[in-house]
């Protein structure tokens, strides 16, 4: 049956080899480096089936080793796991002034209005390592709640885990001393990222609002 031709003079053999091969080639052009990794587990999964069939035990034992490495990198990111931090930022930090220049066109297409944070906003870096992967910035309200300046995370590190880090682990409402965040959304993928964070809708269109769960 698995040698019989499919397509294209192929065997169903021969396919899910190339399968394989098509998957960790699309997996390179991932900027995600957390999508790269499901990409390339799904590959290897691919491979160790094709390896299975032709009998090629090389193959079967690399990608098996690959699959372990990175399932195990996939658990850590999902599981918050690693050296990652939240650290307050000044505004005339190099780092945070290096970060918001590379990275500003990109920016601009979930927060169109940004151009610079105010004197009296606070800012804080999520790093990982020494590396700066995403800057959270908010705006105090006369009411005592915050708004949403800037929640921008780096297209490398593109995944939930500094949003979660943030919103759920850190405590934000204790560092911004306020009970409720507002966020404005201008991107169909950012109004996605606010629901998954917690965040809710309000009567304004656009607008949601992240309450501190202990109040």
């Amino acid at each position: 049956m698995y040698s019989e031709t499919l397509f294209a003079g192929l065997t169903y053999i021969e396919l899910i080899g190339y399968a394989g091969s098509l998957i960790i080639a699309i997996s390179m052009l991932m900027t995600s480096i957390l999508k790269m990794r499901w990409f390339i587990l799904v590959g290897n999964i691919t491979f160790i089936v094709y390896g299975s069939f032709i009998g090629a035990y090389p193959i079967i034992v690399l990608n098996a080793f690959n699959f372990a490495v990175n399932a195990w990198f996939i658990w850590q990111a999902y599981k918050l796991q690693g050296s990652y931090a939240v650290l307050p930022a000044n505004l005339n930090a190099p780092m945070l002034e290096r970060f918001l220049i590379y990275y500003i066109n990109d920016i601009q297409k979930y927060f169109p209005s940004f151009r610079s944070f105010d004197s009296e906003d606070i800012v804080f870096l999520i790093v990982k390592g020494t590396a700066v992967i995403s800057v959270a910035g908010f705006s105090p309200n006369k009411d005592g709640s915050y708004q949403v300046v800037l929640d921008y995370v780096a297209r490398t590190h593109r995944n939930l885990k500094p949003g979660k880090l943030l919103f759920e682990r850190e405590n934000v409402f204790e560092r911004l001393n306020t009970n409720a965040i507002f966020a404005r959304s201008y991107h169909k993928k950012h109004r996605t990222y606010l629901r998954k964070m917690k965040f809710k809708a309000t009567e304004h269109h656009d607008v949601f609002v992240l309450r501190n769960p202990g109040c």
